[in-house]
């Protein structure tokens, strides 16, 4: 009898011990698999989801290991670890430029923020109205395809509410979806955290029961939690890590469920993000600066970028005063080379764009306790944004050459078979894999 109990007591654990090496072999997650389509080219796709992850500079891409999520979906995937957004490097129009293939000079939207001539105050980019091209989701409703956008951000559904079907935020949303947390302190840390980490879980859940429910053909999605934490804590914080690795996961399971319920058999899941991120640690009192020293110039602020009306001031004596501050990187004048070459240069522009110094942000002194990161400058942390596309019609393990935001409507009406024209940006030019994957997915954050 008591030699029964021993060899029982032995294959028990015994068990134990091969569950406990299968569970730390496996991570915890499922292994993400694909079968091998066949492409060598962009083919069709009934159904396209864009996933933006606000914010997520590819360097972020460091914070992840080799059996991340994303890593593993490389080698079903098409991607350009390296790609480019837009200037400045803002959140609104970024995404205007994502959704119109176009770039600000010509969707006319300038940063986040513009100079209200009328009202004589600073106000926010989240018009539709302020869009002069149409969007992805008018041309879709114009081939009678429905559309959808689950958002993190609610002034993502104001920005491009026209020819949107389904919309869900936070604070507005169909009654199939779970309430979403509330941010009762903003200025608490703690809570600011916790909140945008589980905002990132319910924006997930609300697109899964939007693709469950509605079907939508054309589907945009913005996962903020990198940019708000970053912004908060820094680019380079525990807190961005965090977030990082609870997106990465979230992807796993958003592939998982779309695998399971057939969803990927008919639909292009792009991932990407809108703009970067960079380390700030200094003030730029623009404000008042420009109010002590001009009378006519206006000027509002957009993290790393400053814009200058000038309504009358001299534009040669602001520049050479601002161009003497501390902090301040460069002045691109509008009407000059390097507007144009910026695309920054149109009638809506401001008169003059400020981009700032590494570390420096313009924002009174007494508001910078709130930043830590900020973004909007030509730098490659501001710039440099990852780019994942897997599913139907996309290749498998190919990289873009040189891929930019304002490519992926033209690659979006390919796939979906729409048609439209006046794009910026073209289908991405397809290279062989190579390298660049190891360059990043060092789990090390650096």
């Amino acid at each position: 009898m008591h030699i029964m109990k021993k060899l029982t007591m032995s294959m028990y654990l015994g068990v134990l011990l091969m569950l406990v090496c299968l569970l730390a072999s496996c991570g915890g997650r499922p292994a993400i698999t694909m079968e091998d389509n066949g492409l060598d080219e962009f083919g069709s796709s009934d159904r396209v989801i864009l996933i933006v992850l606000d914010g997520f500079a590819s360097r972020y891409l460091n914070y992840l290991d080799q059996d991340s999520s994303l890593y593993q979906l490389l080698q079903y995937a098409t991607y350009d670890l390296d790609g480019q957004t837009i200037y400045p490097s803002h959140t609104c129009n970024a995404h205007t430029s994502l959704m119109t293939g176009t770039y600000p000079d010509q969707h006319g939207l300038i940063g986040n923020v513009y100079y209200d001539q009328n009202e004589r105050i600073s106000q926010k980019n989240i018009s539709a109205d302020l869009i002069d091209q149409k969007t992805l989701f008018e041309i879709a409703g114009e081939h009678g395809k429905k559309t959808a956008i689950v958002s993190g951000k609610k002034n993502m559904l104001t920005l491009f509410e026209k020819g949107c079907d389904i919309q869900a935020t936070m604070s507005a949303h169909p009654d199939y979806i779970g309430e979403a947390l509330q941010l009762d302190d903003s200025e608490n840390n703690d809570q600011y955290y916790d909140y945008h980490l589980k905002t990132t879980s319910w924006v997930f859940e609300a697109l899964k029961s939007v693709l469950t429910e509605e079907k939508p053909d054309f589907t945009l999605v913005n996962i903020q939690s990198a940019d708000s934490i970053g912004h908060r804590f820094g680019p380079d914080s525990f807190e961005v890590a965090q977030a990082v690795k609870l997106i990465d996961q979230e992807i796993g399971k958003l592939f998982s469920y779309m695998k399971k319920s057939d969803i990927l058999s008919d639909t292009a899941v792009m991932i990407l993000a809108d703009h970067g991120m960079s380390p700030v640690s200094k003030a730029i009192p623009i404000n008042v600066l420009m109010n002590n020293n001009f009378d006519q110039a206006a000027v509002v602020v957009d993290g790393r970028n400053a814009y200058i009306w000038l309504n009358g001031d001299d534009a040669a004596a602001v520049t050479t005063f601002f161009e003497a501050q501390e902090g301040v990187a460069r002045i691109t004048s509008k009407g000059s080379p390097e507007a144009q070459a910026l695309r920054v240069d149109c009638e809506r522009c401001p008169d003059l764009i400020l981009d700032s110094e590494p570390g420096y942000l313009f924002i009174p002194e007494a508001l910078l306790w709130k930043y830590q990161g900020m973004h909007g400058t030509t730098e490659d942390s501001d710039m440099n944004i990852p780019m994942i596309f897997f599913g139907s019609g996309i290749p498998q393990n190919q990289e873009m050459a040189d891929a930019k935001i304002v490519d992926l409507a033209a690659l979006t009406c390919k796939l979906m078979g729409l048609t439209a024209d006046g794009f910026d940006g073209t289908v991405p030019r397809l290279t062989a894999p190579g390298a660049e994957a190891v360059d990043f997915f060092t789990g090390q954050g650096d």
